[in-house]
């Protein structure tokens, strides 16, 4: 009878050890495999802007396409999260939830995110399109897409470019 024990037991540790040699690594370390990107960022409207808002965007993005990182303009240090996607040169992203003190027209109330769609060149610069209040309506009930049109002059159904020129790391806007 003891025997039976013995080899149950052997037989339990043997798989045990097998399953974990052979099962796959679940966590992934924090900084493994994550690139940094540092832009100098403008914002512009299709029609003509009288000046572009600037910022300045610190990403990472891994080989499976994650983004992630921080936004902030280019007069103060506030940290505004970045999350999206990068798929070969499209790269997609939202500036948010927190849109405070972006400077585009209608969105210094901080209601919903700014949407970034665009594609990356040769030269590492981004250029596409951005939709201001991303995922909000005009009645505050979330939406899967842009914002329509809002009231006349409100600034809320302007078109918006967006440019990003890679440019060195700035030691005075360290991430937090």
């Amino acid at each position: 009878m003891t025997r039976s024990y013995a080899r149950r037991f052997a037989s339990a540790i043997s798989l045990a050890l097998l399953a974990a040699t052979t099962a796959p690594a679940v966590a992934d370390a924090p900084a493994a495999g994550w690139t940094d990107y540092h832009y100098e960022t403008k914002i512009t409207t299709v029609y003509g802007s009288p000046y572009p808002i600037a910022g300045k965007l610190d990403i990472q993005i891994t080989p499976a396409g994650i983004l992630r990182g921080y936004y902030h303009n280019a007069y103060q240090k506030a940290f505004i999260q970045v999350v999206g996607g990068r798929d070969g040169n499209y790269i997609w992203f939202d500036i948010g939830p927190a849109t405070t003190d972006v400077g585009i027209p209608g969105v210094e109330s901080g209601s919903g995110r700014i949407h970034i769609i665009g594609t990356l060149s040769g030269d590492g610069s981004i250029h596409g399109q951005l939709f201001p209040h991303y995922g909000v309506t005009n009645d505050s009930i979330p939406s899967v897409g842009p914002q329509s049109a809002g009231a006349p002059g409100d600034g809320s159904g302007d078109q918006y470019l967006f440019a990003a020129t890679p440019v060195a790391k700035d030691a005075a806007a360290a991430q937090p």
